[in-house]
């Protein structure tokens, strides 16, 4: 299902869809399309938070892929998009033996003069985790490597199509 965010309205959202696809074994994909500015990441965040409440997480997971979501979002939206460019958000979760898989991609335009190319993420993820991670001792364990060390089971980096970014990441809840 695609959602174009910016003419978003959660209590037009057919909630029969997200009940059904999430009630059966077939995995539940939403395509969110949205203008990059700020104020849109709330409203993938209720879509988010809507569909963690039908899942029936824990409240400490919620808040997590919340996070996970809001950090997508706002590296998109902030480094690697210019304002009002087009970012897409792909969303998706399946339930199967007493588990919910889920996958979430942020893919942004890459117009940002200092971009990087996925390999290029890669290696700067690794040299993170070899000569940072370690040692950092801030509580709120920020930034989009942190979270997702901290959070995700995988990482993944790829190149667009168009030459933008697209970060993965997937999550085993239980």
């Amino acid at each position: 299902m695609e959602i174009v965010i910016d003419d978003f309205d959660l209590s037009s959202l057919d909630k029969k869809y997200i009940d059904s696809a999430l009630a059966s074994s077939n995995w539940l994909k939403l395509e969110l399309l949205y203008r990059s500015i700020f104020i849109n990441t709330w409203k993938i965040r209720n879509l988010v938070w809507y569909i963690c409440d039908v899942l029936e997480l824990d409240p400490r997971m919620k808040f997590k892929i919340i996070l996970i979501v809001d950090e997508l979002n706002n590296n998109a939206i902030e480094y690697w998009s210019k304002k009002d460019d087009i970012s897409i958000m792909r969303f998706s979760v399946k339930h199967d033996n007493n588990c919910y898989y889920l996958n979430i991609e942020a893919e942004d335009s890459w117009k940002w003069n200092e971009h990087k190319k996925a390999s290029e993420m890669i290696e700067l993820w690794k040299r993170k985790i070899k000569e940072w991670f370690n040692n950092h001792s801030s509580i709120r364990w920020r930034g989009l490597f942190l979270i997702i060390k901290n959070i995700v089971d995988e990482l993944y980096f790829k190149d667009s199509k168009t030459g933008g970014l697209i970060v993965w990441i997937n999550k085993k809840i239980k």
